[in-house]
This record gives structure tokens, C-alpha cells and sequence, in this order.
């Protein structure tokens, strides 16, 4: 009976043992499933604030485009009534602060604006600008051409005939008037 007794009191401890570890098991078990809630939580709140900021962005986004509609409807206006200086304070207001509106078609815009008053110079810089820094723009051809005929006005006819020559190889409209013109002033 001893010996028997000796072997309950061994399974006995055994089974301690067993309930003891697992005790711990499930301890631990549970802080773990405790940090997962919180890091879930977490995450749900840090979601919900992305949400948010995204739809602020988003409000944000639709009115500086409605405010830069604005000031380019604007901007036409003043150039309709002739009011140039406006104008381009206008668009180099749009240009330096990263607007939504195509940079090329603003450079552009300015240009013309210059060519209208007069400011020959201003204007060929906006133009050699379009060309340097957007040359994918689907205006390039005629920026290059427009440029060209300021050359011949301000008398640098060698560096109207590179851009001349630069552009009759081109298909297209702006490719023909080069081809024109570079005839024209060969005779």
C-alpha cells in the first residue's frame, strides 16, 4: 500500500506540476492576448484618425483647386481688360506655390503676357524656361518657334536659326512654319 501510495503521491505531484505550468501557460497567454487588444485598439484608433486627416486633405485639396480656378478666372479677366502686370503677378503667384494648374501652360501664359506689352527679354526667359524644364510639354513647339521669332526681333538671327533648325525636323504645324521661316531667311 505504500508503494502504491508513493505512486499516488508522485502522479499526485506530477499533475501539480502539469496545472502549475499551465497556469503559467495561460498567464501569459493572457498578457499576450491583453497587448494584442491593446495594439488593435491602437491601430483602429490610428485608422480612424488616418480616415479623417484623409477626408480633411481631401476638403482641403477641392478648395485650394476651387481657390486656384478662382484666381486663374480671375487672371484671364485682368488680361481681357488688359490689365498685364496683374495678370503675371497673378500667374507667378500660382507658378511659385506648387498650383494644381500645369506649370507649362502658366510659364506660357506668361510669356504671351510679356510678348503683349512689349517685354520682349521677359518673355524669351519665359519661353527658354518651358523649354528647359518642361520639355515633355505638349506646347514645346510652339514655345520654340514663338521663341525663335523673338530672337529675330531682339536681331540674334544665329541663335533664331538653331532653335529653327531644332524644330524643322518636327511633324506637325510648328515644324512647317520652321521650315517656312528658315526658307524665308535663307533669301
Amino acid at each position: 500500500m505504500e508503494e502504491y501510495q508513493g505512486e499516488l503521491q508522485d502522479q499526485f505531484s506530477e499533475q501539480r506540476q502539469l496545472v502549475e505550468e499551465s497556469k503559467t501557460e495561460i498567464a501569459h497567454l493572457i498578457r499576450l492576448s491583453q497587448e494584442l487588444q491593446e495594439k488593435v485598439k491602437t491601430l483602429e484608433t490610428e485608422l480612424a484618425l488616418s480616415k479623417q486627416q484623409i477626408e480633411e486633405m481631401r476638403a482641403s485639396s477641392s478648395k485650394a483647386q476651387f481657390n486656384e480656378l478662382s484666381l486663374l478666372v480671375s487672371s484671364l479677366m485682368l488680361a481681357e481688360f488688359g490689365d498685364s502686370s496683374s495678370l503675371e503677378e497673378q500667374l507667378l503667384e500660382m507658378l511659385n506655390e506648387g498650383s494644381n494648374l500645369p506649370p507649362d501652360q502658366l510659364i506660357l501664359m506668361l510669356a504671351e503676357s510679356h510678348k503683349r506689352r512689349g517685354a520682349l527679354e521677359e518673355s524669351l526667359g519665359f519661353y527658354g524656361l518651358l523649354i528647359s524644364d518642361h520639355p515633355e510639354s505638349d506646347f514645346l513647339n510652339k514655345t520654340i518657334f514663338d521663341a525663335s521669332e523673338l530672337l529675330g526681333k531682339l536681331d540674334q538671327s544665329d541663335q533664331q536659326l538653331a532653335l529653327l533648325e531644332s524644330l524643322s525636323e518636327s511633324k506637325g504645324e510648328y515644324g512647317e512654319k520652321a521650315r517656312e521661316r528658315l526658307a524665308s531667311l535663307s533669301n
